[in-house]
């Protein structure tokens, strides 16, 4: 039941509410049977009209045939009656236009002057005429007003649009305009940074890290401040679980690391009932009671824009996906068919030349196109290649390498090494495109025979490498590309270091090594620490 279906139903109890005032007025008992009558049949129309598929236009018109019918066989008494038949005019008009209009008057000219006339000869008829004349011009006023709302788009719309896309689309709306005036706008990294700031300058910490749970239910750092923050707050600890159990300030003190950083406050991230993450502060001094209460007050503040920041970043990558899966199809449908179809146009030429030569140039280019649409359906393939957020990043990247394996001439050799604890969605989908245009850029130019994918994902720490035995780069030539910039302005983005090595032209031919890493090893951090 749509909203104008309400207004009609209110309109009818409130007209009928409003000719029983006017009976009480008037002083005419005798029309209260007819109007007992005329709220059965109202009724009667609001069930039909709620509870039944049959059209608007069939309900009003036998609604107005019959509350005619019960005016005109008892007139005069029953010209108290009159506003009903000027409402369903009104309501006619406003669903069906002109047409629905056009039938309430023509129902209500038959039940209140033809029907009567044929049953009691035409005796009265100028008296009756006299008392409907008024009433059926403003019932033909009010139905103009209706079938002209209905034009102008304030009728009942003709598809019915899901409440969720209507809901979904207020919802963005509102983000649009909301984003357009926020100061530090939607970047959840940039958000937890500043919030980490806040925290050290209460608490005076020298390491402090924010966490926040992922799909995969676990936690996934966002942000660190102090030096060797990556290395020494692990998500792990099991006072991290703790807060998240509690949802409050929890402490403890570690027994490894410098002394000036082995007391832990968590502070846990919540918006309204449900936890989003957590602030791990480590320090050398215990924090006191009233500055931790009075910071959560804060936090609580800056989990409500991270988780919001969140939010976005999450709506902004299924976006992204579902462009990139638009740019497949199109690419599908578009170019890889119109390639494929020269190619046949191509047979057909090298079936009908006599000329050898032409033969011979003919299948040449034949076998240009086939690698052509080899090429356009491997990247579409890559459009479509994404993290699922329940596998991760180990399981995107070991599908992709084995699906370009099985398209390509290369033998590839995979070996993963990944944590049960997962890095944020936003730093697995960058380094997922950069391992997937480094194994792009081998298959395409490197002419390999070999291709070695090495995954290590540690959180905080991870290292992609992608290494061939192909001929190498060529000076001035891919160090330049388009690519690799490409896969250097997405390390830069997530704070990673990408390196490229490779012999130059000369040199033995050692293939290409292209190189993510972010982070520091731990492993590598301790030994240090300890020397």
């Amino acid at each position: 039941m749509g909203h104008l279906d309400r207004v009609a139903i209110a309109s009818r109890v409130f007209c009928i509410a409003a000719v029983l005032g006017l009976i009480g007025l008037a002083g005419v008992p005798n029309s209260i049977q007819s109007l007992v009558i005329v709220g059965i049949v109202c009724a009667t129309a609001i069930y039909l009209t709620v509870a039944t598929p049959l059209p608007a236009i069939w309900v009003v018109s036998i609604e107005a045939l019959t509350v005619g019918l019960v005016i005109g066989l008892s007139l005069p008494e029953s010209q108290v009656l009159f506003p009903y038949l000027v409402l369903l005019a009104l309501v006619a008009g406003l669903f069906q236009g002109l047409l629905g209009l056009s039938a309430v008057i023509l129902a209500d000219l038959v039940a209140v002057l033809v029907l009567p006339a044929a049953y009691n000869g035409i005796d009265g008829m100028h008296e009756r005429v006299d008392l409907l004349a008024p009433w059926l011009l403003t019932a033909l006023g009010g139905g103009l007003l209706g079938a002209w709302l209905n034009r102008v788009g304030l009728g009942p719309r003709a598809v019915t649009v899901d409440a969720s896309y209507e809901s979904a689309h207020r919802l963005l709306t509102q983000l649009r305009t909301v984003t357009r005036r926020l100061s530090a706008g939607l970047d959840p990294v940039g958000m937890s940074s500043e919030l980490l700031s806040f925290v050290h300058d209460q608490l005076q910490d020298a390491q402090s890290a924010v966490f926040i749970r992922t799909d995969g239910d676990v936690f996934s750092p966002l942000s660190y401040r102090g030096v060797g923050a990556r290395e020494a707050l692990l998500p792990g600890d099991p006072v991290i679980d703790e807060c998240w159990t509690r949802m409050e300030p929890t402490h403890s003190i570690t027994s490894s690391g410098r002394a000036d950083r082995r007391r832990w406050t968590v502070l846990p991230l919540r918006v309204g009932s449900r936890m989003i993450g957590v602030v791990v502060s480590a320090s050398g001094s215990p924090s006191p009671p009233a500055a931790v209460a009075k910071l959560m007050r804060k936090v609580d503040e800056h989990s409500m824009r991270i988780d919001t920041a969140m939010t976005f970043e999450e709506v902004r990558t299924m976006a992204t996906a579902d462009e990139r899966r638009r740019l497949a199809r199109e690419i599908h449908d578009g170019i890889a068919q119109e390639v494929a179809s020269l190619g046949y146009i191509v047979d057909e030429l090298v079936d009908d030349s006599v000329n050898p030569a032409h033969v011979e140039a003919l299948q040449a280019l034949r076998g240009e196109l086939t690698r052509v649409v080899s090429e356009l359906r491997l990247s579409i393939f890559d459009l479509r290649s994404e993290i699922i957020p329940q596998a991760g990043l180990g399981a995107a990247l070991s599908d992709y390498v084995r699906q370009v394996g099985s398209r390509s001439t290369m033998t590839v050799h995979l070996s993963l090494d990944e944590a049960a604890t997962r890095l944020t969605g936003g730093v697995e989908a960058e380094l997922f495109r950069i391992s997937q245009e480094a194994i792009t850029n081998a298959r395409k130019h490197s002419q390999a025979r070999n291709l070695w994918v090495d995954c290590r994902v540690q959180p905080p720490f991870a290292r992609i490498q992608v290494r061939d035995d192909g001929r190498g780069l060529r000076r001035g030539g891919d160090e330049d590309s388009f690519g690799m910039r490409i896969m250097q302005e997405r390390a830069s983005r997530i704070d990673a270091r990408l390196d490229i090595t490779a012999p130059q032209n000369g040199g033995p031919p050692k293939g290409t090594t292209v190189t993510i890493t972010l982070g520091e090893d731990s492993s590598l951090a301790l030994v240090r620490e300890a020397l």
